[in-house]
């Protein structure tokens, strides 16, 4: 029952509807306490532990009819194609006994466990179910009946009960074809966007098509999740800090020692402040959005937060990601200061006049750009006197190690006054980089 109740969460999951582990095991206790054999039970049982909402509903009961159906299927065909009178069996292969016998449990299992061995579960495309039709029918037993069969028939030996063998051995096989699409239904049938989606963590940021734009915002809004659920239970325990001795025996002392109340020595983390100053020029432009989303999805574990972007004028554009709907204040943003010609110089002066004397030890600054500077002044001075005030500088180039400092690129000149310079160009990459500054924010 475990096994089968676990495929069907896994089918459920797959076909959508978030499962936790508690609610796996409140299901299994429920389906432990009304069994398998009456199946509207089942259904309200299961539909109570793992139906949240009435959205989820309609996806539960396609998930359940479609995944328990198989099992009245199987045993209708076995059952026309058996014969009560036939006690003993000519066939001695343990296959052709439980067609004839009926042994219906006993097939329902071997297919169930074939099926998982052959891969039934994983299959992402459609021409594989042939194949795993033949490993299960194999693995059932099939070569040495079909060889035994053959045997009587060239031995003009075919009896009645060789007959019905055959014939139930023919359905048995369209039976098993027909729960291998079943499974492919089950759980490959999303394998196609979870492929594409597995391939857009990869894809390269500067060259996504318009049509996968919300594909990726999607991949971010979901990895900034889980940085910031991971993140918030590793700064719970942290903050928590070392076991107080004095103070937990001083709160127990009217207990006889029993230790009814523990006291911790609390730390204060300090949390830093991030400065991210991004490039919106050409293509680097796309890198940058996903990076100021993925930032505007971590406020809550990174509220102080303040964003600068530039071709060549530098703008704070903190309170504008804040205070409105972010695709509208994306779009403000590139339409102000995106896709004109970079002057990282000119950014650079405006950043020392203007934000420079924010800066502190507790200050981590991030640059996201291609460090292409059209031939203009790099101003590197400025950018040393960035790092010697920060705690951390961080650069984020789009580009392929192997483009820097090529062409108008003078990533050389910045280089030295950065504590890691990282290649970022993916989804993949943000998610690498910004887990890294939020462990040593915990």
């Amino acid at each position: 029952m475990q096994k089968i109740l676990g495929d069907f969460i896994h089918a459920l999951r797959q076909a959508g509807l978030p499962i936790s582990s508690a609610e796996t095991l409140d299901a299994l206790q429920a389906a432990q306490l009304v069994g398998i054999d009456d199946a509207v039970m089942l259904k309200h049982s299961l539909a109570a532990t793992l139906s949240k909402n009435l959205t989820n509903h309609p996806i539960f009961e396609q998930t359940f009819e479609a995944f328990f159906s198989h099992l009245q299927n199987l045993e209708v065909s076995v059952a026309e194609a058996s014969n009560e009178d036939l006690r003993r069996p000519l066939l001695d292969q343990p296959l052709a006994q439980q067609l004839v016998s009926n042994d219906l449990s006993t097939l329902q299992m071997n297919i169930a466990s074939a099926a998982t061995a052959a891969g039934a579960q994983t299959m992402s495309a459609l021409t594989q179910i042939p194949m795993v039709t033949f490993r299960i029918m194999q693995a059932l037993g099939d070569g040495a009946l079909q060889q035994q069969l053959n045997s009587l028939s060239q031995a003009q030996a075919d009896s009645a009960e060789a007959q019905l063998v055959r014939q139930a051995r023919n359905q048995l096989q369209q039976q098993v074809r027909d729960y291998v699409e079943q499974q492919f239904s089950l759980y490959s049938s999303n394998q196609p966007d979870a492929l594409r989606l597995n391939n857009l963590q990869r894809a390269n940021l500067t060259s996504i098509d318009k049509r996968n734009y919300h594909l990726i915002e999607k991949l971010v809004r979901k990895s900034a999740k889980r940085l910031a659920s991971l993140h918030s239970r590793r700064r719970r325990v942290t903050k928590r800090g070392l076991l107080d001795v004095r103070r937990t025996i001083a709160a127990n002392a009217a207990f006889d020692g029993y230790l009814f109340h523990t006291k911790w020595k609390t730390t204060r983390i300090e949390r830093p402040k991030l400065m991210v100053i991004c490039d919106v020029s050409g293509s680097v432009s796309r890198v940058a959005q996903f990076l100021l989303l993925f930032l505007y999805c971590l406020q809550d574990v990174l509220p102080k937060v303040r964003s600068f972007v530039f071709s060549s004028d530098l703008g704070e554009v903190t309170d504008l990601l804040n205070k409105q709907d972010l695709e509208a204040s994306l779009g403000q943003v590139m339409q102000r200061w995106g896709n004109q010609p970079t002057d990282y110089g000119k950014a650079l002066r405006d950043l020392q006049a203007n934000v420079v004397r924010d800066m502190d030890p507790r200050t981590t600054v991030i640059m996201l750009g291609d460090a292409r500077n059209n031939n203009n002044q790099s101003c590197a001075h400025i950018w040393e006197e960035v790092y010697r005030r920060s705690q951390r500088v961080i650069w984020l180039n789009p580009e392929g190690k192997f483009s820097w400092n090529t062409g108008d690129s003078i990533m050389q000149a910045y280089t030295p006054y950065c504590s890691q310079v990282e290649c970022c160009n993916s989804v993949r990459d943000l998610n690498r980089v910004l887990s890294s500054l939020l462990k040593r924010a915990s």
